[in-house]
Order: C-alpha cells, then structure tokens, then sequence
C-alpha cells in the first residue's frame, strides 16, 4: 500500500511542473522578441535625416516650419521695366559653357556670365522656349521661377532690375530664393529676411520655388521635395561659377547630390520642375520641356 501512495504522489507533482515549464517558456519567447526587434523610428540613426522624408502630400514636400515670414517692408512694383543684364564675374576664365552632365543629370558651368530675368511683373508674361532663343540666339536659356497655371502670374518672391515685384508668402513655412547681386556675387535667402534688406544688400535678381539645397557651402537637411521626378536647380560655385543643373525622371536624391558633389557648390536652390524644365544651349534644345511648356521666367546667361 505504501508503493502504491508514493506512486500517486509521484504522479501528482508532474502536472505542476509541466505548467511551469510552459509558463517558462512563453516568457522566454516574448523576452527574446523583445531584446531582438527591429529599432523603431525614434531609434534610427541620425543619417536618416540625410535622406528624403517620406510623405503622403500629393506635391511630396514636407513643409518646413520657421518664423513668421518678414513681408511688406517695402512697396511692391507693378513692372521692373526692361530686363537688364547682370554680369557674374567669375574668379577663373574657363570657356563660357561647360557639359559636365553624368549619371542621368544635365549640368552645365557658366563661367563670367552676364545674367538676364525675363519676368518683370505679375501679368501672364508666358512665353515658349523658341520665343526667348529667338531674343538671345547664343545663349544658354533655363526655366526658373514657377507660376500659376491658370492665371500665368509668377509664383513666390520676386525681385528683378532691383525691383520688388512679388514679396515672400505670409506664414511661417520657411521659402526660399536664389539672388544674384548687382556686383555679381550670389546669395540663398529665406522669408526671414525683408525685401529691403535683399535689395539694400544688393538683390538684382531673384528666382524662387523651391527648397535650399546647398547653402553657404552646406547640404541642407532633405525635406523630401527632390524626388523621382524631374528637378531643376540654378547653382553657383566657390569661383563663381553659375550652373544649370537638370535631373532625368528616376535620378533622384542621392544620384544628384552625389553627381555634383565635386562641384564645390556654394548655393544651389530648386527650381520650377516637372513638365516645366526645359534647356537650350546657343540655340540647341538640350532638355525640351514634356508639352512644350510655356513659362513666364527664365534664366538667360551669355
């Protein structure tokens, strides 16, 4: 009888320690998932920060917040009146237009320019890229600034002859542009600057759309608007150089910036983009726009 006891007793324990065990081993499991997993997005690296931010906007941008744009420090122009032309003496003397195009992106340096803005009011001045080679037949033409496609008026800051013809955006999303001084020398401003600071500093000309890409020799952080598509940029280098640069559709971010990355860039600011880019070179169409696009500004450089 005391056999069979034991044997009972026996028994009775083996149900516990294979609950036990289970319990274990359940534990173990999430442990291990846990200590394993993939880093989460506030754990990533601080190279993400490198590339484009991904976002559901149907324009792709991420919108960058900043202060309050500085705008109605001085009257707005109805017309700058005749386009004139602004020299950009370069520190070198290289042959007036050089291809440097690779990797499915269009680049060519200007060197020791004279610079023309073609729009010089808010009325529908679009014109065909045939229509301005025919004005300056040996030149290297390049759209710039955008518009609004239904009205033809010329979208963002504005500033042409030294005359303000469209200020910066009310708000706080950081804008951009891209400014050619009367003495030649280039700068990248943002919409914490006034107007009258840009013109009594010496703004000539100024080209807006886009993001900083470069500024004051420095990659900007990427806020995702340089994507698949077709980008264009006006930059300038540590000579002084200015450049036309054209993305291909699929080119994107990194291909870029890895394309001009022994440019020494001081400046480079995205330009109207899409169907809208379009450049010719003495007469020859380089890059012809999608639709024969036609535009209210461009960049014309002889």
């Amino acid at each position: 009888m005391e056999r069979k006891n034991k044997k009972k007793k026996s028994k009775f324990w083996i149900i516990p320690v294979v609950i036990l065990l289970i319990i274990l081993g359940i534990g173990g499991y999430f442990l291990k998932d846990s200590l394993t997993s993939k880093p989460t997005k506030t754990t990533q690296s601080s190279s993400a920060a490198d590339q484009p931010k991904k976002t559901s906007k149907k324009d792709g941008y991420v919108e960058q917040k900043g202060e309050e744009a500085a705008v109605g420090s001085i009257v707005l122009v109805d017309d700058a009146g005749v386009p004139e032309w602004v020299k950009v003496p370069s520190k070198v003397n290289l042959d007036k237009f050089t291809d440097l195009s690779t990797n499915n992106i269009t680049i060519y340096r200007i060197n020791n320019p004279e610079v023309l803005k073609t729009v010089t009011n808010r009325t529908d001045q679009r014109m065909k890229m045939s229509e301005v080679i025919a004005k300056y037949p040996n030149a290297l033409i390049m759209n710039a600034s955008a518009f609004n496609m239904q009205t033809g008026q010329v979208a963002g800051f504005q500033i042409n002859n030294g005359k303000l013809i469209q200020d910066w955006s009310p708000g706080t999303t950081t804008q951009y542009a891209f400014v050619i001084n009367k003495d030649g020398s280039c700068k990248i401003y943002d919409s914490s600057t006034p107007a009258s600071t840009i013109i009594k500093n010496g703004g000539q000309q100024a080209y807006d759309f886009g993001t900083a890409i470069i500024r004051d020799g420095k990659i900007q952080p990427s806020d995702g608007s340089v994507d698949w598509k077709i980008h264009i940029f006006i930059a300038n280098d540590k000579d002084n150089n200015l450049y036309a640069i054209l993305s291909d559709t699929n080119a994107g971010y990194d291909n870029i910036m890895k394309s001009v990355s022994n440019l020494k860039l001081q400046n480079m600011l995205l330009l109207d983009s899409g169907g809208s880019s379009q450049l010719s070179v003495n007469g020859k169409t380089i890059v012809a726009s999608q639709d024969d696009r036609s535009v209210p500004d461009y960049v014309v450089m002889k």
